[in-house]
């Protein structure tokens, strides 16, 4: 622009938002995948877990599952959406969100380990899920204004 601040310029090319990525690279999409792929890997590690002997003091045993080291790889997937994830989304928001284990896993281990979940557990199961609730509708909401 002629006349024009050359800082204010230079300020208006660098500061523009990130482009957000949809579909498989939305970073709420990696947030969820994120939660499944954790929920996973605790099952799988369980799992592995369990089959060790108790002759091992420490259950380094467990190494030697399939089990153990599906749940160890998941966990690494997990890690790089989480990372990914970081880049695009703030930690608070990022961090609140990925909660979402905290629901996921005690209901796949009722349903695939046949746990028990108590009724303080339901309890927490509920907070956390409103608490999950209101965060994603603050997000929506700031989100449609962009």
């Amino acid at each position: 622009m002629p006349g024009a601040d050359p800082a204010s310029a230079l300020a208006a090319t660098t500061t523009h938002p990130k482009p957000r990525a949809t579909g498989f690279f939305n970073p709420y999409v990696q947030i969820a995948l994120g939660a499944l792929l954790v929920t996973a890997s605790e099952l799988m590690l369980k799992k592995g877990a369990d089959a060790a002997t108790s002759a091992s003091w420490l259950g380094v045993n467990a190494l030697a599952s399939l089990w153990t080291w599906g749940g160890i790889l998941t966990y690494i997937l997990s890690f790089v959406s989480w990372l990914y994830v970081l880049r695009l989304v703030p930690l608070g928001i990022a961090f609140a969100l990925i909660n979402a284990v905290h629901i996921l896993v005690p209901l796949s281990s009722w349903f695939f380990l046949h746990e028990r979940i108590s009724i303080g557990r339901w309890s927490g199961i509920a907070l956390v899920l409103s608490g999950i609730i209101l965060i994603a509708q603050t997000v929506a909401a700031a989100e449609e204004k962009l």
